[in-house]
């Protein structure tokens, strides 16, 4: 904690750079035709999610079966994908530099040398096209995998919903699918979160073979991160069933500006800190282990 608050206090653009971005991040979650619609927890469990996928499947069908449509529905998504990433990567490649390189000088006490403009203005030169792919290919693989552990999810809801009907022969099944969905979604997304975070330090340390180092470092010391990572997980989990309770969708009840703004301002607040803290974990682990593989070697 005391190197954590140290390092921030060396370089405030990484909690203004982080805050801001955590606020545009906030202000589109909440405020969106979504979170409009589902942003409750009374709204999440009413829906009928089988019915909801099959919809789902039906518009993918449609556009499958037209091969103008799906052309240009593929086309408009890569188009999307590729602008968040370009306009991701200046940013994330310069407050990625600057994060390593305040990490770095932490961990060996070395006096803090350069401004963080010169550092940015480096790390856009030096990385910016390594992390456009990144986040270019991570997001696709997002998009992918959250699509398939949803329709894994399918069969779940089909046997709850056999059981809660009154169909007792369902209950094993059902308590074996739960299990299977929750160790399979366990393992994606707690590996999918490791190795994205510590592929960034990586590309930033490494011009070449950063995907490698990285894999190693979350391999070599898996059963180490997972906690960490989980604690990570669980705390923005908590956050946001804690505003889905207060039904935070603002199509929901009939909610003063200043209650919007108060659960706007919570959310901010907590994700900032997180987000900031895990970084630092994240940069500060990864120089250390990455250090601790190459003395082995």
């Amino acid at each position: 904690m005391r190197d954590f608050l140290v390092n921030l206090k060396k370089r405030p653009i990484i909690i203004i750079f982080v805050a801001l971005v955590t606020a545009g991040g906030c202000f589109a979650v909440q405020y969106n035709s979504f979170t409009k619609e589902f942003g409750s927890l009374t709204r999440l469990f009413k829906t009928d999610y089988p019915q909801l996928l099959t919809d789902v499947a039906a518009w993918l069908k449609d556009r499958v079966s037209d091969p103008t449509l799906l052309a240009t529905t593929v086309a408009v998504a890569i188009l999307a994908l590729f602008a968040i990433s370009v306009i991701g990567a200046f940013f994330v490649s310069g407050f990625s530099y600057i994060m390593y390189v305040n990490t770095y000088n932490g961990i060996h006490r070395i006096p803090k040398k350069r401004n963080s403009f010169s550092l940015f203005r480096e790390g856009v030169n030096k990385r910016f096209l390594s992390i456009a792919v990144y986040i270019f290919f991570s997001l696709l693989i997002l998009v992918c995998m959250t699509g398939l552990l949803a329709y894994l999810i399918m069969p779940v809801s089909v046997a709850v919903g056999k059981v809660i009907a009154g169909d007792t022969s369902q209950i094993i099944p059902m308590l074996l699918l739960v299990v299977v969905i929750i160790v399979v979604t366990f393992f994606s997304v707690v590996f999918f979160a490791m190795y994205t975070a510590y592929l960034i330090p990586s590309i930033i340390a490494f011009k070449r073979g950063a995907v490698r180092v990285a894999f190693k470092i979350v391999n070599s010391y898996c059963w180490y991160l997972i906690p960490r990572t989980l604690l990570f997980l669980v705390y923005n989990l908590a956050i946001e069933i804690a505003l889905l309770a207060l039904n935070y969708g603002y199509g929901y009840g009939r909610k003063t500006t200043v209650i919007m703004i108060t659960m706007f301002a919570c959310n901010w607040i907590l994700r900032t800190l997180g987000i900031l803290y895990y970084t630092h974990y994240v940069f500060k682990t990864y120089i250390e282990m990455k250090e601790d593989l190459f003395d082995e070697a």
